[in-house]
């Protein structure tokens, strides 16, 4: 014992159902012990920081779409008319929407593929 490394003890708490994930998890991982496991678990994976601001602008640029679509429908349905303008800003809307889902996915794209070079 006195040749030990690992001098610092960490303590944790479960609830009997995490515990019983834990081990199982712990067994898929092929792991011997509780130790091995959280030094596994904590070590040698990465831990990734996404931020999800893009993904709210998004939806809040798609709930505005679907609100006018919805306006517009229910316009032509009691009046059978729809407007020049209306297909334009459709238009517009649907645009905007693709413009910024093109730009996650491409940022999406490019971390991918700098993780699989690293």
């Amino acid at each position: 014992m006195a040749n030990r490394v690992r001098t610092e003890r960490l303590e944790i708490k479960l609830t009997k159902e995490e515990k019983e994930l834990f081990q199982a998890k712990m067994k898929q991982a092929k792991c011997k012990s509780m130790n091995h496991f959280l030094r596994k678990c904590v070590l040698e994976k990465e831990i990734y920081i996404v931020d999800l601001k893009p993904f709210n602008e998004l939806q809040g640029l798609l709930a505005n779409a679907t609100n006018n679509i919805n306006q517009i429908a229910k316009r032509v349905n009691s009046t059978g008319i729809i407007y020049k303008d209306d297909i334009s800003d459709m238009r517009e809307e649907i645009e905007q929407f693709s413009k910024e889902l093109w730009q996650i996915h491409t940022l999406l794209l490019d971390r991918t593929r700098k993780n699989e070079d690293n």
